[in-house]
């Protein structure tokens, strides 16, 4: 015990040295900046504060020492928060005031304008922000700054309602009286000095290091207002560079609708917010131009969206937005950054509360682009994280409809502008098809597909119009792009009896298709399926030429049915392993053979997907249907009836089922192929 105790005291008297020294150094460079201070000219200057009564120092309660730690320490994850914090509380006096004038002409300082000045004082390392708004009493000081949770604004707001006094024009933001204390985040002292605009008040300076105590004494101030003196900790000087308060105030508080007045190192004024939140304004206040600019400064895009969005709601929720739907790719999306595909800001009051908000959009729409401004919207006490709700969930059903909306207008208002928008977010629609369960329908309606009738893009709703009398389904192929469909076999009997046909060229569409079961109540068929049938279906077919009569005459005469079945037998044994069965096609026209698959297996699309995610995946052995009346199977079949044991039908049987995997892109054992077109190759030469 001893030990350590004399351990302890050894530490305690190197830590008093330490201390000792850093003072010692302290006094030095302030002995050096103080010989400085007369070369420097025109700098900004705390001016003494006249004292007229000593300060009377308070404790802060509802243990304050615990909840400023909190506050402090774990509330805000970005230190630069502070600013945000003080310039909203500004932002609240300055509305305050301009409410009291209007019912109140005895308020002192009727000509003041209203607004806020921002400014520092390396020497001091002190940042100094002040407004002319409706200041604080001492007693409103000891409520408001002396009592953690007290929020003015919230007593301010409970008074009004109490008069039944209109609140329209008011935009109060600090509802939970905690967002002062978040100066103590980069302060080591904080001076509150402030003159209410009650004609008979007196002017307060309210001071602590935020360590559970503070002080009020009564000061002389000429002007109504509050002015709040930050002595930053010795790890904060950044914030005493005048462009690092700037790009604060651009970031979070740029649409205040106060100005807010920069005074550099030269005493240089300069307004630092935009003022103009244009979300704000009745759209007929809004140029086309100004849109477009405001887009530009949202996405740091030079182009021009295909569409913008403004809208405002009053009931049951408030809030006004603006928002884009964007011409190309965001850069988030187009690099793959799914953590960034969040494109609304989300705005309070005009004060910038979050950047890419993912609650307010579903993640198949957060290509859009726009920003989300409310009195309503709940916040977390740090205002940092946004709570989900049963207002966020209004504002979020509000924006998914209006942008379906505006889509289904687009699409037929401006089909080339839709079409532009199809082909860069489309597959982004079909991907949220299935996730949107409650716009399901309006989502189908936006679907676009090229047909076996057209490279143009076509709506469900106009295929379904175009259906043949006695079509019931809705026909589609899926395959990596139109070339590659288009030399299916599957296709030949559609085109043959002119039933259109829906090409599929995205990767999620299988399982689109999987999801939509139906539209308007016509199923979605795939057309390799083996169950595809077209015989109720009217159509006018052209009449068979002589030449085809002829043929199908002399293959009558030439084989027989039984030879045709041994030949089929023959087929289907040699490919055993490989088909679940070999079966004589109603489908082909002018193709030998073709793959179909089972009624309740996946298609072959989907299979394709499954072998991508798993390596080990068995796609399932389909059916093959052959062709009688192809000159191939034709003279295979004659062949067969020749000379049943000839090695070259062994050879035909597997390369036609390889030419088959090779046309719709399956995996395919090309070991296997080589050979047997070498032994191809050998025969015919």
């Amino acid at each position: 015990m001893r030990l350590q105790r004399f351990i302890m005291n050894e530490e305690k008297v190197e830590k008093m040295e330490e201390e000792k020294v850093k003072t010692e150094q302290k006094i030095d460079e302030q002995e050096t900046v103080e010989q400085k201070i007369d070369e420097i000219e025109s700098k900004e200057e705390i001016k003494e504060t006249e004292i007229i009564s000593e300060g009377e120092n308070f404790t802060f309660t509802t243990e304050i020492n615990k909840l400023l730690e909190i506050f402090i320490h774990s509330l805000y994850t970005q230190k630069e928060i502070f600013l945000r914090e003080l310039i909203s509380n500004a932002a609240d006096a300055l509305d305050k005031v301009r409410y009291k004038m209007l019912t109140d002409k005895t308020l002192r300082d009727q000509d003041l304008p209203l607004e806020m000045t921002l400014s520092v004082n390396k020497d001091k390392h002190c940042i100094i922000l002040s407004d002319n708004g409706i200041g604080m009493t001492r007693q409103e000081l000891i409520e408001n700054l002396g009592t953690i949770a007290h929020s003015g604004s919230s007593a301010f707001i409970s008074k009004l309602a109490e008069s039944k006094e209109s609140q329209t024009d008011l935009q109060l933001i600090g509802q939970f009286g905690v967002g002062f204390y978040s100066v103590f985040m980069v302060a080591q002292k904080v001076e509150v000095c402030t003159l209410s605009a009650l004609a008979d008040s007196k002017a307060y300076m309210w001071t602590s290091t935020g360590k559970g105590e503070y002080s009020i004494a009564e000061i002389k101030k000429e002007q109504r207002g509050t002015e709040i003196r930050i002595y930053l900790n010795d790890n904060e000087f950044e914030f005493l560079e005048t462009y690092r308060l700037e790009n604060i105030v651009k970031k979070y508080s740029d649409f205040i609708s106060y100005p807010i007045i920069l005074k550099d190192e030269k005493n240089a004024t300069r307004q630092i917010n935009q003022l103009s939140a244009i979300w704000r304004k009745s759209p007929s206040e809004v140029t086309q131009e100004q849109y477009d600019e405001y887009y530009k400064y949202l996405t740091h895009s030079p182009e021009t969206p295909l569409a913008h969005i403004h809208m405002s709601y009053d009931a049951p929720i408030q809030f006004s937005s603006i928002l884009y739907i964007p011409r190309t790719l965001p850069w988030d999306m187009k690099y793959q950054i799914p953590e960034k595909w969040r494109g609304i800001h989300l705005y309070a009051r005009r004060v910038f509360i979050q950047s890419d908000c993912e609650n307010l959009l579903p993640k198949h729409l957060q290509f859009v682009r726009g920003v989300v401004d409310s009195d309503d919207i709940p916040l977390n006490i740090s205002r940092e994280t946004l709570q989900e709700n049963k207002i966020i969930s209004k504002i979020r059903k509000n924006l998914v409809r209006k942008i379906l909306d505006t889509l289904s207008k687009m699409a037929e208002e401006k089909p080339e502008d839709y079409k532009t928008f199809w082909n860069t977010f489309g597959v982004y629609l079909k991907d949220g098809y299935r996730l949107d369960y409650e716009n399901k329908d309006k989502t189908a309606l936006l679907f676009r597909f090229t047909s076996s009738k057209s490279e143009e893009l076509t709506s469900l709703e106009d295929y379904v119009s175009r259906m043949k009398e006695g079509q019931k389904d809705i026909y589609y192929i899926s395959g990596e792009d139109r070339n590659a469909i288009e030399t299916s076999p599957h296709l030949e009997v559609f085109h043959k009896k002119d039933i259109e046909v829906l090409y599929l060229t995205d990767t999620i569409d299988d399982f689109l298709m999987s999801d939509m079961n139906e539209f308007q109540g016509k199923p979605f068929v795939a057309i390799d399926r083996e169950d595809v049938s077209l015989d109720d279906i009217k159509t006018e077919e052209t009449d068979k030429t002589e030449e085809e009569k002829q043929d199908e005459e002399e293959d009558t005469l030439e084989i027989s049915e039984k030879n045709w079945e041994d030949f089929r037998n023959f087929f289907q044994e040699t490919l055993k392993d490989r088909v679940t069965e070999v079966k004589f096609s109603q489908r082909l026209i002018d193709s030998p053979s073709c793959l179909v698959s089972g009624k309740n297996d996946p298609n072959v699309g989907m299979q394709k997907l499954f072998k991508l995610m798993q390596a080990d995946y068995q796609m399932a052995k389909r059916t093959m249907e052959i062709n009688k009346k192809h000159p191939l199977i034709r003279r295979m079949a004659k062949i067969y009836a020749d000379n049943p044991r000839d090695n070259i039908l062994t050879i035909c049987c597997h390369q036609l089922l390889d030419n088959l995997l090779i046309l719709e892109g399956s995996p395919l054992d090309a070991r296997g192929m080589v050979p047997r077109i070498q032994e191809l190759m050998n025969r015919i030469c």
